[in-house]
């Protein structure tokens, strides 16, 4: 099993602590409080996952956009917002995040696909509605048969010919 590790964050030491350790072993800083917060950001990441799973897409927005706020460069929590923002239709939002995953990291994968399915011919025409669907051809069987209001119209003129006569 794997041990977490905590990288000291004081630059001139950086170095790797247990995760429940209280100071670093290099410089003494403390370590208790900054190493609960680092994780906390995956703990946010993974509600975030779950309120998608679950379909509740604007709570894990809410989720992946704390993460990408507290973290900038986390470009697994900018693409999760990202394709958030474009199940809520969002679009424009959903194309900000991409476009700063592609800053970051110009050959990820994710990012390029999701603004390829941004572009204009990937998205519906809105300038126009729709043309209603044509009206389907009678079949055989209907035309065959006749209207019967058309058959009462013709007794009616039939008997206001003969009562003419």
């Amino acid at each position: 099993m794997t041990a977490f590790k905590v990288r000291c964050p004081v630059p001139r030491c950086g170095a790797e602590n247990a995760f429940e350790s209280d100071a670093c072993a290099g410089c003494g800083v403390p370590l208790g409080g900054y190493a609960r917060l680092s994780a906390h950001a995956s703990y946010v990441f993974n509600l975030g996952l779950a309120a998608a799973t679950g379909g509740r897409f604007a709570e894990a927005r809410d989720h992946f956009a704390a993460v990408a706020y507290w973290r900038p460069a986390d470009v697994e929590a900018r693409n999760a917002l990202a394709l958030a923002d474009f199940e809520l239709g969002h679009l424009d939002d959903a194309a900000r995040q991409w476009t700063a995953v592609q800053d970051l990291k110009p050959d990820d994968p994710l990012a390029r696909l999701g603004l390829a399915r941004l572009t204009p011919a990937n998205q519906p025409d809105q300038s126009e509605p729709p043309e209603p669907p044509d009206e389907p051809e009678p079949s055989s069987n209907e035309a065959a048969q006749p209207d019967p209001s058309d058959q009462t119209e013709r007794a009616d003129q039939a008997e206001r010919s003969e009562r003419v006569d």
